[in-house]
């Protein structure tokens, strides 16, 4: 009966340590206005709270936290992938920088190499799908309040995008010179969209 039982117990962790088993993460949700939001971690340097944003196509960060990541050495001028264009919900188009965030922790999830967009308007950085897609399943619990995110166990979460990003017109100028801890985003007239 005692080996019955012990062959049990390693049967149980052995399924529960397979890689193969999938792994679901939950981390606590805020709320800011009426829309979740859920604490990140940016290049381990930066922390904020985000508003979790499914319908945004990458993740998105404000020009001032852009800036505060130059300035503690944490987004050099290799992690800068462009300028292009980002469509808003109300269909307005404005030009933003892209960069690559070396690592999101999000709870206990690192996800590396996460394409983000820079908004020179927004004061509230967006989680989207850039990081969000990453995972098999990503689910609100309204009732525990929390975000689960499920892998799938057929590999490691953090990929790098299988395309480089291109700007979509060689009208749009090229961005300025990177110069480090002097960062200012290129000179461009944004309109003002309801200011």
């Amino acid at each position: 009966m005692r080996y019955k039982l012990m062959a049990l117990a390693v049967f149980a962790v052995l399924i529960f340590l397979s890689p193969n088993s999938p792994r679901a993460a939950e981390i606590p949700l805020g709320a800011s206005g009426g829309i979740y939001t859920v604490p990140v971690q940016i290049n381990r340097s930066v922390t904020a709270s985000f508003l979790v944003d499914p319908g945004a196509g990458v993740v998105v960060i404000p020009v001032a936290m852009l800036r505060q990541l130059i300035a503690n050495g944490s987004i050099t001028e290799s992690d800068v992938l462009g300028v292009g264009t980002a469509e808003l919900a109300d269909s307005s188009m404005y030009l933003t920088a892209r960069v690559r965030l070396r690592e999101l922790r999000i709870g206990n999830i690192v996800a590396r190499d996460v394409t983000a967009a820079v908004s020179p308007g927004l004061t509230q950085p967006l989680l989207g799908q850039s990081f969000l897609q990453r995972f098999a399943s990503v689910t609100f619990d309204n009732r525990r309040q929390v975000l689960i995110l499920s892998e799938d166990g057929s590999g490691p979460v953090a990929q790098a995008p299988a395309t480089a990003w291109v700007a979509p017109s060689p009208a749009y100028p090229s961005p300025a010179p990177f110069s480090g801890s002097s960062y200012a985003p290129p000179a461009y007239n944004y309109p003002s969209y309801g200011r």
